[in-house]
Formats: C-alpha cells, sequence, structure tokens
C-alpha cells in the first residue's frame, strides 16, 4: 500500500500495480496495436495492388501507420480514458499522476513517447528493470511523465464477526478506543483475519510472536488497561468493539438522516 499527499493535503492509499499486473496488461495492449497495424498494412497493401498509391506513397502510408498504431492511438485512448486501456480494463488498473490525480493528454504523450523506445527498441528489458528496482514499479515513462499504475480493482473482503471475548466484555463499554491508529487496526485486523482462515497449529509460534508485538502496540493508545488475558483475546475484544462502536454509529446516523427526511417531505409547500 502506497499513500500519497495530494495538492489539497489529503493523504490517499492508492496500492501500485505489481509487476506481474502491468506485464500482462501490457501485453494485451501490444497484441492489440499490432493487431490494429497488421489490419492497417494489409489494406495499405490491397490499395497499393489496385494501383491506388505509388511506392513513395506507399512507404510514407506505412510509416505513419505505425507511429498511429503504436503511438498516437494508444496515446489517445489513455488520454480520453483518464489512464486507462483495454489492457488495464481486464487487470483492473489505471495510470494516475503521482499526486493520485487523472492523467491528461500531456502525461498520455510522453508515456507514449518514451514507452516506444523503451518497449520497442529494448524488447521490454528496459520497463523490466526499471519496474524491478522502483517502488510503484514505474517504468521509464512513467519517471518522466510522473506517473505510476495502481490497482482499481480491489479483492473482496469478508467482514471479521468475532465476538467479544466473554471476561472482556465489561472492560469494552468502558474502553476508550478512539486514540489507536487506523495503520495499526488494519494490520491488527488483518492478522486476525489470517488467524480466522489458517488452519489451527499452523505457524502457532510465528503467530503468538506476532500477537503479543500487536497487543503491546495497541495497548498504549487504550485506557483503561486491559484485565488479564491472551494477546489474542485482548486483540479480538478491541477490533470487534471498534467494529460495534462503527456500527451503532453509523445505525444512529441513518436513523436521523431518515427522520430528517420524514419532516422535510411533511413541511407545507407554497
Amino acid at each position: 500500500m502506497r499513500n500519497v499527499i495530494t495538492g489539497e493535503g489529503v493523504e490517499l492509499e492508492l496500492p501500485a500495480a505489481s509487476l506481474i499486473t502491468r506485464a500482462a496488461s501490457l501485453i494485451v495492449d501490444l497484441i492489440l496495436a499490432w493487431v490494429a497495424l497488421l489490419a492497417f498494412v494489409i489494406l495499405s497493401g490491397m490499395a497499393a495492388g489496385a494501383g491506388v498509391v505509388d511506392p513513395a506513397m506507399e512507404a510514407a502510408i506505412m510509416l505513419g501507420g505505425a507511429v498511429l498504431c503504436l503511438v498516437i492511438l494508444p496515446m489517445t485512448v489513455e488520454a480520453l480514458s483518464r489512464g486507462r486501456s483495454v489492457g488495464r480494463l481486464i487487470f483492473g488498473t489505471r495510470v494516475v499522476r503521482d499526486d493520485g490525480g487523472a492523467i491528461r493528454l500531456r502525461h498520455a504523450g510522453i508515456r507514449a513517447l518514451v514507452g516506444f523506445g523503451e518497449i520497442y527498441l529494448s524488447f521490454g528489458i528496459i520497463p523490466l528493470f526499471a519496474g524491478m528496482f522502483s517502488r510503484r514499479t514505474k517504468r521509464l515513462g512513467d519517471m518522466v511523465a510522473g506517473t505510476y499504475v495502481i490497482r482499481v480493482r480491489q479483492p473482496v473482503v469478508r467482514p471479521m464477526l468475532l465476538p467479544v471475548p466473554p471476561q472482556l466484555t465489561s472492560w469494552t463499554q468502558i474502553a476508550d478506543l478512539g486514540r489507536i491508529p487506523d495503520t495499526v487496526a488494519a494490520r491488527t485486523s488483518r492478522f486476525l483475519r489470517t488467524i480466522q482462515e489458517s488452519p489451527r497449529g499452523h505457524n502457532s509460534q510465528a503467530l503468538e510472536h506476532t500477537a503479543n508485538r500487536l497487543a503491546r502496540e495497541i495497548a498504549g493508545h487504550v485506557a483503561p488497561p486491559a484485565p488479564p488475558s491472551s494477546a489474542t483475546e485482548f486483540l479480538v475484544a478491541v477490533m470487534a468493539e471498534r467494529r460495534n462502536r462503527e456500527y451503532r454509529r453509523m445505525r444512529i446516523q441513518a436513523e436521523r438522516q431518515h427522520q430528517l427526511g420524514q419532516r422535510l417531505h411533511q413541511l407545507p409547500y407554497s
């Protein structure tokens, strides 16, 4: 997960696409571009065979067709779709600026021009190594244009429905849990989901070590201290109570909005 700061000072969590995903989407786009170029060559050859154009004009048309299909067409599609392409639609990715905003024609043009050299002239070796050693799997075109590729299609995450342990129920009713950082809560939620999905006894020592480390980290943000319990039970109690409080807050907010809507519809209209 990569956080970016927008021009308004807002922090966004925009996960960068992996190198494998970028390579797969690029292959799809390259296949489509070369299919379009092949169709253009066939049509040009048919026109030349019919005597419509002379050899010099045919060579110029071939060169223009190559530029059109391999540079201008991908650049136009990327600019009009705000960073999407057929390959990126299939694999759920999008090109954005380094600050998380949508790209413009300038960014798409730079990426297409630099990409023609680094992808076709180096047979994909330059973008491969650039993506391997880049923090956001950027290729040279992204570095020059100030862009990178993010994942917009996230896997469905099942909600964690672990109940509060009975011995900690009374403590959770009075505990102050609002100071827990969201990043710590997210790591704890992923850890508890791992415990749910992993078979019993699998890497128990490593899971216990992680639970103890997360429990020590969260204990500094809650008050009063929790009664004696295991680290896993403490984490379950904290996250389950946070979930319950968030659900109650959203339910109260929805009820207030419903009541306000009813009152507005009951007002006399002139």
